[in-house]
């Protein structure tokens, strides 16, 4: 062999060697930068409670040492105890002094007496704020109140069994998908506006969404006995609303995951936005004109889609239709080239805005699996129907609020498409 021969083979050795490096430095960049992500999605924070000040819209104060000598309102349910008195802690502290406390039955009432101004000031979770405005009457509250600050602390642990998932990644399984109208930290609890459960084949690579409205009357183990909106469920805690779920259609729940409105917005700008079908011709105020067919949506645009339901006739069922639509589109650019090409922002905007108990592991199996076989996925979805009804909830007593009382046929229905999915012989899609 002549030198000149062999030094073209060194030249070609070190240039194929210099290939594998780049490739592996690049494959290790991006496990490194999903470790990281995964490890914050799947350590599940202590749960944060949050209750706000909020006084009359033309009132004076800014923040809460403005309110230092107001009389406070307070809701002193027997469900609220063990939030108020932390909170009325913190609250003397940056009053520096024992706030005047006044006691109401429920919050239309601790709402009527900010109004009639037998308090100056009131403490309110902000999920309560539109449902209070829901009820006839009190649609003076959305614009009628200010908040001037939050109080925030970490709930002490009650003792409760913690729910359970599987030891190993199941070939089929059912994941619920809640949406919480909150921005900021995951962790905090709120109301859950979207209510989705996935069943998920991953042999047949099927999977079946099935939404539920917000608005559903069910009942759930903090209600003890008594009804609610499913939407409600969230505030007493993600286990309630599995639970809730798992009553309604008889389907045990294997994971859930969280995501609140900062993430929403985040991951879908951080995928340079989405393409998404509507159904409709309609505006949302100051956000977007959308037009029937697709649409390019950025984060903001996305979310304002996904929560409108009063350009609608059929109001929350075509808000949950919008919802699927949107959740279709992310998972159809996840699986684009767009997801690498955009890799690192939108693994930065997943962390700390998703929240799920599926460990590390078994997510990092899946991902094996998908790069593995790479076939696309036959996403279905349906939506559970009812009829509308003025009825009394459990976390708001006192006054009729708007629920959908279940359709039991459209309940049998949304069960039976998601034990075929989750049947391990069911038939991939053609």
């Amino acid at each position: 062999m002549t030198k000149k021969r062999k030094r073209l083979l060194w030249i070609i050795a070190g240039i194929i060697l210099l290939i594998l490096i780049v490739i592996f430095m690049i494959g290790f960049y991006y496990i490194s930068v999903m470790k990281k992500t995964l490890n914050e999605v799947t350590t599940i924070g202590e749960p944060k409670n949050m209750i706000s000040v909020y006084v009359l819209e033309d009132d004076p104060a800014d923040e809460i040492e403005d309110t230092a000598g107001y009389a406070y309102g307070v809701n002193r349910a027997e469900e609220d105890t063990q939030q108020l008195d932390p909170v009325l802690s913190q609250l003397g502290d940056k009053l520096g002094q024992k706030p005047e406390v006044t006691e109401y039955e429920n919050y239309f009432a601790l709402a009527d007496g900010l109004r009639a101004q037998t308090c100056r000031a009131i403490l309110l979770h902000d999920s309560y704020v539109e449902s209070i405005a829901e009820a006839e009457g009190y649609e003076w509250v959305l614009e009628g109140i200010r908040r001037i600050g939050t109080l925030e602390w970490e709930e002490e642990q009650s003792g409760e069994e913690e729910l359970t998932v599987p030891v190993d990644m199941p070939e089929t399984f059912a994941v619920y998908i809640s949406g919480i109208d909150t921005f900021g930290s995951i962790s905090a609890r709120s109301r859950s506006d979207v209510n989705i459960l996935a069943a998920v084949n991953t042999k047949s690579k099927e999977v079946m969404m099935v939404s539920t409205p917000r608005d559903y009357y069910v009942d759930f183990a903090a209600t003890k006995g008594k009804k609610d909106k499913l939407t409600h469920a969230g505030i007493y805690g993600v286990e309630n609303s599995i639970g809730a779920l798992e009553g309604l259609y008889g389907i045990d729940i294997d994971y859930y995951l969280r995501i609140n409105f900062s993430g929403f917005v985040n991951v879908i700008d951080a995928l340079g936005g989405v393409e998404v079908y509507s159904d409709y011709d309609f505006t949302v105020k100051n956000i977007k004109e959308y037009h029937k067919g697709y649409n390019q949506l950025t984060g903001i645009e996305a979310l304002a889609f996904a929560r409108e339901r009063y350009s609608f006739a059929q109001g929350d069922y075509q808000r949950a239709k919008n919802q699927m639509e949107v959740i279709r589109a992310v998972i159809q650019k996840c699986t684009s080239p767009a997801l690498l090409k955009n890799y690192s922002a939108v693994m930065e905007a997943i962390g700390g805005s998703f929240e799920t108990n599926m460990p590390e592991d078994q997510i990092l199996s899946l991902v094996k699996m998908q790069l593995s076989d790479n076939r696309q996925w036959n996403i279905s979805t349906y939506t559970t129907e009812g009829t509308g009804a003025l009825r009394q909830t459990y976390s708001m007593p006192g006054r009729n609020l708007y629920v959908i009382l279940p359709n039991e046929e459209s309940v049998a229905e949304a069960k039976a498409k998601m034990e075929h999915t989750l049947s391990v012989s069911a038939e991939p899609a053609a």
